[in-house]
């Protein structure tokens, strides 16, 4: 999104203020992510998670009952939708019945984001959510308070299962400019006292800076780290290469908004010691999977339903295209959202040695990005801050060949114009390095892997 008058203020407050502004902020986020809905959610999860088979069903079932219902009743999308399919509340039973509905695309969400809210719901309420996706395409929609509370409180369960508690202080890994780029000192991070946080900003995260860092963690000791899996690897690989070593290492590593590759999961435990704990979840907050302590996902059935699109292995489970159903957002629901991703999932009624029976994912197939390195030494795999607010790219990819210097692909819209193109060049400034040579090319449409997508960021550097 274009730089606000609060942001350009921010980036020009001493750092005592800015520590300051980071806590207000933190305290406006904690107030609906963990506040009385997300202490009650919790204990209901803490109870739920080990619930028959037949109690997940029900459950299920009984809950997509009265979605469908409000839906067909209150949200001019599906109503309109079902209608032209001849469809009414009553064919759709449960669970086994959703293949009745036609899937939600990205692109309906974007065409169609005011009609997909309930009616009679005061907007000013909800809460604004986006999305870059694996694409680079933005995508904005809305939440309830409760169900962002809800989602916190799925998130929070994952991570009790490791023995962690939202008393915990941990490190947050961020893509968010927390610490202004131009920023040639330390202190390198700031703190989020509310959601008890200390934050290391992606833009930092350099070798000539981790002697510094790494003072800071030496001061402090940390449970648990949190954050995008390739901001976590980009620090290890950072220590690494100025041969240090991290000082009072975490004993969890907590991963998730992108698929935790086997090089970084081994380079994060190689300079940790610490136990990783990935969970698949989405910002549209429609499904949700944790990992228990035997390494496989858990569909957390509570907050969403999982499909699959089969696609057989001859492992026994099957391979398939992820879709997910929201049961915890009526304001703005999402029902059969096509995802993009793609899993591999355990053949129905195989156990988890954990004791869980909630439907098992073994992996997720999301993006595989590579990484691209910048003048200031970073390596980069996360573009979504860029692409958070152009809604005139269909698709983009980040293409580096050489060294200090990227084409931006982009596939059009119609409306697509100069001014879209100068938008992406200062934002790729703004959050990534104001070094960095930035080239575009406009393909008819981008290659895709053998998996059918293609990666968002692509490096040929050796």
């Amino acid at each position: 999104m274009h730089e606000t008058t609060l942001e350009a203020i921010y980036r020009h407050l001493p750092i005592a203020l800015q520590q300051v502004a980071c806590s207000v902020q933190g305290l406006g986020k904690a107030r609906v992510r963990l506040g009385p809905r997300f202490n009650r959610r919790l204990e209901e999860l803490m109870v739920s998670e080990w619930w028959s088979p037949g109690e997940i069903s029900a459950y299920q079932d009984e809950r997509l009952r009265g979605l469908v219902r409000h839906a067909y009743a209150n949200v001019p999308f599906y109503r309109e939708r079902m209608q032209d399919l001849g469809l009414t509340p009553a064919d759709i039973r449960g669970r086994a019945d959703l293949p009745k509905l036609p899937l939600l695309s990205k692109d309906d969400v974007r065409r169609h984001r005011e009609r997909l809210v309930a009616d009679g719901v005061d907007r000013r309420r909800l809460l604004d959510g986006f999305t870059g996706g694996t694409t680079g395409s933005a995508l904005r929609f809305y939440s309830s308070p409760e169900a962002v509370a809800f989602q916190w409180a799925v998130w929070w369960r994952h991570r009790r299962r490791f023995g962690l508690s939202p008393e915990d202080w941990h490190v947050n890994f961020t893509g968010k400019l927390v610490v202004p780029p131009e920023q040639r000192r330390p202190p390198y991070w700031r703190w989020n006292v509310p959601m008890r946080q200390l934050l290391f900003g992606m833009q930092h995260l350099t070798a000539a800076k981790a002697p510094a860092l790494l003072d800071c963690l030496a001061r402090h000791r940390f449970p648990f780290w949190s954050g995008y899996p390739s901001i976590i690897h980009a620090f290890v690989l950072a220590v690494a290469e100025a041969g240090a070593t991290i000082p009072s290492p975490p004993g969890v590593v907590v991963t998730g908004a992108e698929t935790l590759l086997a090089h970084q999961r081994r380079d994060i435990q190689q300079a940790t010691g610490a136990k990783l704990a990935d969970q698949y979840g989405l910002a549209e907050g429609c499904g949700n999977a944790s990992q228990c302590a035997a390494g496989r996902y858990h569909e957390d059935f509570e907050f969403g339903i999982i499909e699959r699109l089969d696609s057989p292995t001859a492992a026994g489970g099957a391979r398939g295209q992820i879709v997910c159903t929201g049961l915890a957002d009526l304001d703005f629901p999402f029902l059969r959202y096509d995802t993009g991703d793609v899993g591999l999932f355990a053949a129905p009624g195989e156990r988890c040695p954990c004791g869980r029976q909630s439907a098992v994912l073994t992996a997720v197939e999301g993006r595989a990005d590579d990484a691209i390195l910048t003048p200031e030494g970073l390596r980069i795999s996360s573009f979504d801050y860029v692409f958070d607010d152009t809604p005139r790219v269909k698709e983009c990819q980040v293409l580096q060949e050489r060294p200090g210097a990227i084409t931006v692909r982009v596939v059009r819209r119609p409306a697509y114009a100069q001014a879209d193109e100068d938008f992406i060049r200062a934002e790729i400034a703004r959050w990534i390095s104001p070094r960095l040579g930035v080239s575009f090319d406009y393909p008819a449409q981008i290659e895709r892997e053998s998996n059918g997508k293609f990666r968002a960021v692509k490096s040929l550097l050796p």
